[in-house]
């Protein structure tokens, strides 16, 4: 029971240091608009979104389990923050074609 406790917590201080680099993000919104890099705005909304969904989620009972699942295994909902570089690349591979 420990063991669980310990992951959960490490799992909910993953989810508020990605919170933390989502808010720093955003922060760069208004010089990026100036730059009209109007898609990176876009896509830190999408993020924060995200975020929110995956934090309404956590919150409700057995929440944890799910969103563990959805950060594990759904790579359109994850948040930037929570991507490799290598799953990004090939995102916008794709996008680009």
């Amino acid at each position: 029971m420990k063991k669980q406790m310990k992951k959960m917590n490490r799992f909910a201080r993953h989810i508020g240091k990605g919170l933390h680099i989502e808010f720093k993000e955003t922060a760069a919104i208004p010089s990026l608009l100036k730059h009209r890099e109007y898609k990176k705005a876009g896509e830190q909304v999408l993020d924060i979104a995200r975020m929110v969904g995956l934090s309404v989620i956590w919150v409700i009972p057995g929440g944890a389990v799910i969103t563990a699942m959805i950060v594990k295994f759904s790579h359109k909902s994850r948040p930037s923050a929570f991507r490799t570089e290598e799953t990004i690349k090939e995102e916008t591979d794709i996008s680009s074609r």
